[in-house]
């Protein structure tokens, strides 16, 4: 028994080791290692800017340099402004770069022009989408993007050249919608410039709260991030119209459904414009197109209101129509036969979006591959303008879909393969947080190169990451940057950013913060998944461990003596002690004493922090504070109250036991004794 026992405990070692050994290997190009990345050292770059090159950008405190913007240019204005300012900071040069029109540039000025005015000479035919030139020319400094293409995303292509010359040139970083770092040198010499960057995705959003202020979304190229247009359900997702489930937006039931109920699905035996059940209401695609995608007298509903909403927002590229939010799909006949003929619910979808498409061509017509809809139908390609927004709601944030290693990646990485057969256009709706434990440390950077590369294979140049809408979840700023830079570039070194965004964030805590990220990533390596709706439980025994939580606890209260006396550091740091707090509260053991006192620290930061929501619905931090959380913890005290009575009582009733056993034994032996004596 004792040999087999050995094998068995063998085999399972053997077996978890190769488990692991195959998911290092699957991700092995994404190891996170901050710690080791070269060390930004701010005076030595500060020497750099100061050594004699090609243009001298400042000397002294002084500059000659002007910043030259076509007056009329609203788009690029606070740009330009932000520019100067930044300039004017960094050098002390108060009374440079002032914004003239080029009119007003006197003979004696060096100037930086700024997309495309009367002094631009600079050749911009390298930029592509909202892609950028920066070239200098003897002294001047010319940035734009392609103006011979779509001008308001060639003022975005400027604008993304402002800020990358910022940041790339003189060595600004900006790291959160509140800070950005500004080194500070005199004077600033530059190489000669000669640069053309073009994104490797062409819309890019990073759906996240801190993202949309202070327009910091501008500053780290998040062009997806703009105005909402209420009128079309848009939550200010720039450049579109409809956004997504909005097939009533086309087809009011208000408007609708009493005189033709035939436009709206069979659920449940009737036809239903409202909710049913746990079932959301859907339209009757067989109503506007026929199974051969041949137009209905009803497709001119949806295509009269597409041209009416184009009418009023003509700069607007991308039009939605896509199914409401819900799981159940027609039940009529036709619709139907829709199935069987095409092996899936977005047959009908399909046929009449290509309709649509082939109405406005000079527009993307976008639908979602969600829920009942996501599976390819077969036999239909997709027109050139049609946009497949794919969003694999069961994703992995630990295993790639580039190898497909677990069943939740293998599923979203054959849906976006297939698609990407039929499909010029794919457009990735990503989630990046854990939406049930938004505080909950949540370590996926590692994750995101190898899906970003995937997603350039199949055709994909849009990506939606969907984070929090809520203020402060679990590292919000540091994600959302890395996010960005991946967006645009993809071949970014992660290791290398992080280790220069870390020490001008955290000062004398970043080594600290530093490991915190590397140490996290390292025992999340060994879960089997890491969910968007994890409970703290499902990684007990890797990287919420009770060993991992009070490592992270050390590496804060380290950090925190770090900074010590430096209000604003000590309050970015405890953005993410926080995060170790959550984590403490719900460990998976039975110390009460430290989930308290780990429970009162984390009261009074998300308050100080002003964070309203625990998980993405309810969850309030009031009704967290005040009922949720003390509840558990309550639960947690009656269970240490029964680990620490019920062995008692199991070992008072042995021992009665063992002294009743003995009892009996001492009679017995008695009285053989005395019939011995017989």
């Amino acid at each position: 028994m004792r040999k087999f026992v050995i094998l068995i405990c063998a085999a399972l070692a053997v077996c978890t080791l190769a488990g692991i050994l195959a998911g290092c290997t699957q991700n092995a190009a994404n190891t996170m290692d901050v710690s080791s990345a070269a060390k930004y050292d701010e005076a030595e770059f500060i020497a750099g800017l100061r050594e004699v090159k090609d243009i001298a950008l400042a000397a002294d405190g002084e500059s000659g340099y002007v910043i030259v913007l076509e007056t009329d240019n609203a788009g690029l204005a606070s740009d330009a402004v932000f520019l100067r300012d930044t300039l004017r900071q960094m050098t002390g040069a108060e009374e440079s770069f002032e914004v003239l029109a080029p009119s007003d540039v006197r003979s004696d000025d060096k100037y930086i022009c700024l997309g495309e005015n009367a002094l631009s000479a600079a050749d911009t035919s390298g930029a592509k989408d909202d892609g950028y030139i920066i070239r200098s020319i003897g002294e001047n400094i010319y940035i734009s993007g392609n103006y011979a293409l779509n001008r308001d995303i060639a003022d975005d292509g400027t604008a993304n050249g402002i800020y990358s010359f910022l940041e790339d040139y003189l060595g600004c970083m900006f790291v959160r919608d509140d800070f950005s770092y500004i080194p500070e040198s005199s004077t600033v010499w530059l190489d000669e410039l000669d640069v053309t960057s073009n994104p490797d995705f062409v819309w890019r959003r990073i759906y996240q709260y801190e993202v949309g202020q202070n327009d910091w979304s501008r500053r780290i190229k998040s062009n997806g991030t703009g105005e909402r247009l209420d009128d079309v359900g848009n939550d200010a997702n720039r450049y579109w119209g409809t956004w997504c489930h909005s097939s009533f937006h086309f087809v009011d039931p208000d408007i609708y459904f009493d005189e033709h109920p035939e436009y709206y699905a069979v659920i449940g035996g009737e036809r239903r414009c409202g909710a049913y059940g746990d079932m959301q209401p859907q339209l009757c695609l067989s109503a506007f197109v026929t199974t051969d995608g041949d137009k209905k007298p009803a497709y001119d509903i949806i295509k009269d209101k597409l041209a009416e909403d184009i009418a009023a927002h003509p700069e607007v590229l991308y039009w939605d129509f896509s199914i409401n939010d819900g799981w159940h799909p027609c039940e009529c006949e036709e619709c139907a036969a829709a199935y069987e003929k095409y092996g899936s619910h977005a047959g009908l979808l399909l046929l009449l979006i290509n309709n649509l498409a082939k109405d406005f061509p000079d527009k993307y017509i976008s639908t979602l591959a969600y829920q009942h809809m996501r599976i390819l139908p077969q036999g239909i390609k997709c027109e050139s303008n049609v946009n497949i927004v794919i969003a694999p709601i069961q994703t992995s944030q630990l295993y790639s879909y580039k190898w497909g290693a677990n069943d939740s990646s293998a599923e979203g990485k054959r849906i976006i393969e297939e698609w990407a057969q039929v499909c010029d256009n794919i457009f990735i709706w990503d989630y990046t947080v854990n939406f049930s434990h938004l505080l909950l440390p949540y370590p996926n950077l590692s994750v995101q190169k190898d899906n970003l590369e995937f997603y350039l294979d199949n055709n994909v140049r849009r990506v939606f990451h969907q984070g929090s809408r809520e203020q402060g979840d679990e590292m919000a700023c540091l994600r959302s940057y890395v996010l960005a830079k991946q967006l645009w570039d993809v071949d970014t070194d992660v290791n290398a950013l992080l280790s220069k965004y870390i020490t001008v964030t955290y000062g004398d805590a970043a080594p600290y913060i530093a490991e915190y990220v590397d140490l996290m990533h390292e025992k999340v390596a060994a879960a089997e998944d890491l969910d968007l709706y994890d409970s703290p439980s499902a990684h007990a025994f890797d990287y919420l461990s009770t060993g991992s939580i009070s490592k992270y606890q050390s590496l804060m209260e380290s950090a925190l003596q770090a900074v010590e006396g430096d209000e604003t550091l000590t309050r970015r740091v405890e953005e993410i002690a926080v995060n170790v707090d959550y984590a403490k509260m719900y460990e998976l053991s039975l110390d009460v004493v430290g989930k308290q006192e780990a429970f009162e620290r984390f009261t009074e930061r998300v308050y100080e922090q002003e964070i309203a929501r625990m998980h993405e619905i309810n969850g309030f931090t009031d009704e967290f504070i005040n009922t949720e959380y003390p509840q558990y913890l309550g639960r947690q005290k009656t269970y240490l109250a029964l680990a620490v009575v019920i062995p008692v009582m199991v070992a008072s009733a042995i021992a009665a036991v063992c002294v009743v056993a003995v009892k009996r034994k001492r009679n017995k032996t008695g009285r053989q004794s005395d019939k011995d004596e017989q």
